[in-house]
This record gives C-alpha cells, sequence and structure tokens, in this order.
C-alpha cells in the first residue's frame, strides 16, 4: 500500500512520545503503519520538527511534544517522578536561595493571595517585575521564619488562627469558603501565607531591643533638642490672601489688624471667642484657635520658634509668617518621654532593620530566580 510504511517499534517510552522518536529493543515486537499525517490546528497546518505519526490497532500515534507545543503548551519530562508536565508544571524550582528552594506551585499560591490584599494585584499580576517582587516576598518570608524562634512562630500560628476565624465570624464560614474559592486558595494555603508574614513581622520585632529604642530617642535628641517638644496653642491669623488665592489684605493693613487683635485680648477678651470670629485659619477656626499637644518640627519656622520661646500663658507680639500675621498665645509646652515614643520609634527602627534586610542582606542568599516559561 503506497499509503503505508511497515516498521517495528518495540517497548515505545515516555520519552519517545515527548521527542518522537522511536526505541528498539530485543521484547516482543508490535507492527505498526507510518503515515505522512497532515496536520491541522484551528485551519493552520503544523509539520513537527521530528517523528511521524503511526497507526496501531485502529488508533493513531502523534509526538505529545508536537501537539502540545503546536497548542501553546509547553511539555516537561520530570525524570525524578517519570511524569510528563503539559503547561503548568508545579513541582518546577523557580527558585533558589541558601536553605531552600520554591517550586512554581508554591509561587502560584502565592501570587494568588496577593488577590486577596491587594486590590490592585489583577492588574499587576502579569507583569515580569510584579511577579518577581511577589516571589522574593515569599523568599524572604520563609528567610526569616528560619530566623525567627520558636516563640515567634507559636505567637505567628496563632494570630494566624485568630485572623481567620474574626474573618469567618464576620463574613460567615459560607461566604468566607466560596471566597477563598473565588480567588483560588484553600485555608490551609491561607493560613501558611499568614503565618509566614506574621513571623517574618515578629522576627523583625524581636530584633530590636529596648536598649537600640533608648539609644535612638537620645540620638534623636542630640541631633534635634526640639525632636519631641509638644505644644498647645492658641492662635489667630490675619490672613494676606483669600481662599482662592487672591489678594486679600497689604502686609501693613494685616499688622495693624494683628495688633488691635493682641490689644483686645490683652484687655481681656475671650480668645476662643475672638478666634472664632476673626481668624483665617481654616484648620483651628472651630476650635478658638487651639492646636493642642501638637508636635512644634510641624509648623513653619517663625511660628515653631514662637510656640518654643514664648511665655507659657502670655499673649504674644504678632509673628509673621508666609501666611501672614499671627497672634499667638502658648497655653502648654513639654518634651514627649521616652515611654511615650517607644512605639513610634519601634516602628521606625523595624522599617530600617527590614530595609537593611532586604536591601544588604537578602540579595546574597538568592541563589538564582527562574520565572520563564
Amino acid at each position: 500500500m503506497k499509503d503505508k510504511v511497515k516498521g517495528l517499534i518495540v517497548g515505545l517510552t515516555i520519552g519517545s512520545l515527548i521527542s518522537g522518536t522511536a526505541a528498539f529493543a530485543a521484547s516482543s515486537q508490535i507492527e505498526v503503519a507510518f503515515r505522512s499525517i497532515k496536520y491541522m490546528f484551528d485551519g493552520v497546518e503544523k509539520v513537527p520538527a521530528d517523528g511521524k505519526g503511526f497507526v496501531y490497532e485502529g488508533s493513531t500515534y502523534v509526538p505529545l511534544r508536537f501537539v502540545s507545543e503546536a497548542l501553546g503548551k509547553k511539555v516537561e519530562w520530570d525524570e525524578e517522578n517519570e511524569t510528563i508536565w503539559i503547561g503548568n508544571n508545579p513541582n518546577k524550582v523557580v527558585a533558589t536561595y541558601k536553605g531552600g528552594t520554591v517550586t512554581k506551585g508554591d509561587f502560584d499560591t502565592f501570587l494568588a493571595m496577593q488577590a486577596i490584599f491587594n486590590s490592585s494585584h489583577s492588574a499587576s499580576k502579569d507583569n515580569p517585575d510584579y511577579q518577581k517582587s511577589i516571589l522574593t516576598q515569599l523568599i524572604e518570608n520563609r528567610i526569616l521564619y528560619g530566623k525567627a524562634s520558636e516563640q515567634d512562630q507559636n505567637a505567628a500560628k496563632s494570630s494566624a488562627a485568630a485572623q481567620i476565624t474574626a474573618w469567618k465570624s464576620q463574613f460567615g464560614e459560607a461566604k468566607f469558603s466560596d471566597d477563598l474559592k473565588n480567588f483560588k486558595v484553600t485555608e490551609t494555603g491561607l493560613q501558611y501565607y499568614l503565618v509566614g508574614r506574621f513571623t517574618a513581622e515578629n522576627y523583625i520585632k524581636s530584633s530590636i531591643t529596648d536598649a537600640q529604642l533608648k539609644a535612638k530617642y537620645d540620638d534623636n535628641l542630640k541631633q534635634d533638642k526640639d525632636a519631641y517638644t509638644i505644644a498647645s496653642v492658641r492662635h489667630i491669623l490675619i490672613g494676606l490672601t483669600n481662599e482662592d488665592g487672591t489678594a486679600k489684605r497689604t502686609k501693613e493693613e494685616a499688622l495693624k489688624l494683628a495688633k488691635d487683635v493682641e490689644q483686645r485680648l490683652k484687655n481681656g477678651e475671650d480668645f476662643a471667642k475672638l478666634a472664632k470670629e476673626l481668624t483665617d485659619d481654616p484648620g483651628s477656626k472651630n476650635t478658638g484657635g487651639l492646636y493642642a499637644d501638637a508636635e512644634v518640627n510641624l509648623w513653619v519656622p517663625e511660628f515653631k520658634k514662637a510656640a518654643i520661646e514664648q511665655t507659657v500663658g502670655a499673649v504674644g507680639d504678632p509673628v509673621e509668617t508666609q501666611f501672614g500675621y499671627h497672634v499667638i498665645k502658648v497655653e502648654s509646652r513639654s518634651v514627649k518621654s521616652f515611654d511615650a515614643e517607644k512605639d513610634s520609634l519601634r516602628e521606625s527602627l523595624e522599617q530600617a532593620q527590614f530595609q537593611q534586610f532586604t536591601e544588604k542582606e537578602l540579595p546574597a542568599l538568592i541563589e538564582k530566580i527562574d520565572l520563564s516559561e
């Protein structure tokens, strides 16, 4: 028959299915017919680079690699597990770092978790740079988990369990389960994710000592004696411009009005009442001109100077700033204690510690990242 070429194929192997090559052995023989088969995919002809299709007992066999790649699917042979992976291979190692590896399945689960906590995830998930950053976060969590104490790990597990319990209570178990299905993650996967994240946070927190916090507090005061100074200040602003930016009055007019206000206050008129009537500062109008326990470093230099130096309880001379003239009364002034600042200092040092790890230590620990398909 002119459309057939007869041959003998013995012990066809997985390897031949992938590559299209024939394998021969000395065992039992089967008779097949090789054909010059035309392959059409959605109306487009595609030709295998090697290996022909053949017919055996009424079934047509073609190279698996050719068919898969023609359909846009990558084919991989997993020698260790004797498995052919078509398309996504969850066992593929996409990253190696000192002490471990990350598989495609691990990464896909971690990537899916971002959709739960990051509203912009959908728009970014296919971006290679975004994927690399997410993979780096996964490696960060794993390395920090390995560095963390058993106490920090157990605390993270408790926090994760409590968080999931709270979500179930808030949304109901049925909706909670449905939401996880929509995000294509499992409760176990979510808990694993949370434990990794919380442990990383706990490790960084545990690495900060009270001695470090006190040293940072003292250093900040050394650099700026007013770093922790706070004051409760009432003021009346006689401004130069309207809210739309147009001129309201000249500097000379503003200064004259400010001096009139100063004199009225010194004559005993109520500060809060005058502020509500006269001030051009919308931020303090409703509080009678009061900014309570505010950090002096947040104010413009001239206003800050008056808040620090002016006699407490006295109405001072008008103070000029870029906004106009201020009539100021400092009601109280103090320095925040170390204990009052501990939480803020801790947050600052934790950020610095984490930045040190991600920028200095982590790059040296990551050996390879390969997210290519």
